[in-house]
């Protein structure tokens, strides 16, 4: 990796602190810099007052001795005005001593207000730069402190209604009533819909915690390598001036002093930022996601209850996210675009013609940063809760109309596709919600529209291949390994090659036949044969998808049935068979697939796994 390309947010995971502490050691040692050039000029200052006084002095010591020197003491002939050619090269000594002591004193002044002044601006704007991107780091860090408090919250308050339930419950045992049968259904909506808060604060908290270590840290720490780059440049160009301002002071110095100017040259900003990465890499993990823990006594798994009349409530929490969702896609939109023009303008500044202004630039682009990082919280919480919810109702009607007691609703109607294909009319706010749905809840925020990460060379950012989009029969081979999770999964190691049984339905998930047998396989683990693998990958997606939507559902045989005819399929006990059509109509038969061949059997002969 070339210096151009390092980043402090790409190469150091998770260290806001210590690089934000090694960027104000770097301002404050602006300081003593300052001091050195400020007692360097009081120095050249007295020096110039001392040489001054000695020159007037041998000034008044030559005039009492001019004449004498230069015709003696009694002369016959006074001289007049004229002097010896040796008194007329020692006033000239003098005189060249006396502009010697006048340029020191110019030399001092030039130190003060040239170098001086401007190291004291130049750390007052790092500082004030650097407490700006603090405060972005102190916002980050509420609200992420805020996001997993809200998890506790639900958390805690979902157990509480489920102990209500269960209280209600053996009331009703105890001493059976259509009261307390009443009572017991009022704690049992009102615990799902508990459920239903927490498992979404649960999806909420691990999109922003992504968003929070792979986006928003790496750019704030990006800024704060940006800040100290640009303190490194403008420190080489005071003391290359400091350089020039004394060769013109004093000329014999000269060659030491080009010295200087070698080193600054040779001072890329960028070597400063090599040795602090090389310094302080360290083994970092990622941090858990957050995870569905059930109540001890209660329902113990993680899917949202989507019945009535908790599914009412969904349907109202799905067109409000989808109205907000619209509005923050939009300004995030226009914010990013005006941070990209802005950075764009920051760019376009070469280093070597940078002055003092430059804070005026950054401190624009954290202005917008600051707006940016805001809004796009925001949306993304509206977007998790929208693809959540979808995601778990599945094909259910989400349609939300508001109670006959209310206004009449503002919203229009937009068109959702039933299993046959038949248009229903669904409000403006749930068309914003199909029109940004993903089964894949947990995509990569490098390959995101809102990503702000700039284009580097990362670990986390580069390009990824997938199979979307290709059918059986298709080659496909493994980019990066990948260890199963569900026993509907198969592993993988990077290079193996495999079969595409079924291509990716929108569900992140792709059907192989590999190595280690058939099942599913992340889409963006796995690339297609016939494509040239991207450039500059190096390590695989952060976390794999989702499994809510189009799961491919197993059947496992548990007798032998031998095919009577060519739409039949022949099983054994203990295969596992992919579901292609369920018995709906009870006809007793089911369509299954095993081994790439399709076919019919007894629905009796299978169970669902």
């Amino acid at each position: 990796m070339s210096l151009e390309e390092l980043s402090i947010g790409n190469e150091l995971k998770d260290s806001y602190k210590i690089t934000s502490q090694w960027v104000k050691n770097g301002i404050n040692w602006l300081g003593d810099i300052d001091e050195f050039y400020r007692e360097r000029a009081a120095i050249e200052k007295d020096y110039s007052s001392k040489l001054r006084d000695l020159t007037k002095r041998y000034f008044e010591r030559k005039a009492k001795l001019s004449s004498n020197l230069s015709v003696g003491d009694e002369p016959q002939i006074t001289p007049g005005s004229l002097e010896s050619a040796s008194v007329v090269l020692w006033n000239d000594v003098l005189t060249q001593t006396e502009a010697i002591a006048e340029e020191k004193s110019k030399f001092s002044l030039e130190l003060q207000s040239k170098v001086g002044e401007n190291l004291v601006s130049l750390r007052n704007k790092c500082d004030r730069l650097e407490k700006q991107i603090g405060g972005i780091n102190d916002f980050l860090n509420s609200e992420k402190k805020k996001v997993e408090e809200d998890v506790a919250k639900s958390k805690k308050q979902y157990d509480a209604l489920c102990q209500a339930t269960e209280t209600a419950r053996d009331k009703n045992q105890k001493s059976p009533s259509d009261k307390h049968e009443r009572k017991v259904q009022e704690k049992q909506v009102a615990m799902n819909n508990g459920k239903n808060e927490y498992l979404i604060k649960i999806n909420i908290a691990n999109r922003l915690k992504d968003k929070y270590y792979y986006q928003d840290i790496p750019e704030i720490m990006d800024y704060l390598q940006e800040l100290n780059e640009d303190r490194v440049a403008l420190l080489n160009k005071l003391l290359t001036n400091a350089c020039i301002i004394e060769r013109n002071s004093l000329d014999r110095v000269k060659e030491k002093l080009h010295n200087v100017d070698k080193t600054a040259v040779q001072n890329n900003p960028k070597l400063d930022v090599a040795m602090f990465i090389k310094h302080n890499a360290i083994a970092w993990q990622e941090p858990q996601d957050f995870y569905f823990v059930p109540c001890s006594f209660w329902h113990d798994d993680e899917s949202l209850i989507i019945k009535e009349p908790e599914l009412t409530e969904l349907r109202k929490r799905l067109q409000i996210a989808s109205n907000e969702y619209r509005n923050f896609e939009s300004s995030c939109l226009d914010i990013k675009q005006s941070l990209e023009e802005s950075t764009a303008q920051r760019k376009k500044d070469d280093k070597d013609s940078i002055t003092l202004k430059f804070d005026s630039n950054l401190q624009n682009s954290l202005q917008i940063l600051s707006r940016f990082m805001k809004e796009d919280s925001s949306r993304i919480k509206n977007e998790v809760e929208i693809e959540i919810i979808q995601n778990f109702a599945g094909d259910q009607d989400l349609r939300y109309v508001a109670p006959a007691a209310e206004k009449k609703s503002r919203f229009g109607f937009l068109k959702s596709k039933s299993r046959t294909g038949t248009a229903t009319d669904l409000s403006d706010a749930n068309a914003d919600a199909h029109s940004i749905k993903t089964a894949n809840t947990s995509t990569s925020l490098g390959s995101n529209i809102f990503s702000l990460r700039r284009n580097k060379s990362t670990a986390t950012n580069g390009s990824r291949g997938g199979a979307a989009g290709t059918g059986n029969g298709t080659t496909a081979r493994a980019i990066y390994p990948y260890t199963a999770a569900g026993e509907d999964e198969t592993g993988l190691a990077a290079g193996d090659e495999m079969t595409v049984v079924e291509a990716d339905d929108g569900s992140g998930w792709t059907l192989v036949n590999g190595p280690s047998g058939q099942g599913l396989v992340p889409t963006s683990y796995i690339e297609i044969i016939s494509t040239a693998p991207p450039a500059g990958k190096s390590a695989p997606p952060a976390v794999a998808p989702k499994r809510g939507a189009k799961r491919v559902q197993y059947l496992e045989a548990l007798y032998d049935y031998e095919a009577d005819g060519d739409d039949e399929l022949t099983i054994q006990a203990g295969d596992r068979i992919i579901l292609v059509q369920d018995d709906t109509e009870g006809n007793g038969w089911t369509e299954g697939e095993l081994n790439g061949e399709k076919g019919m059997f007894p629905t009796s002969y299978v169970k669902k796994v």
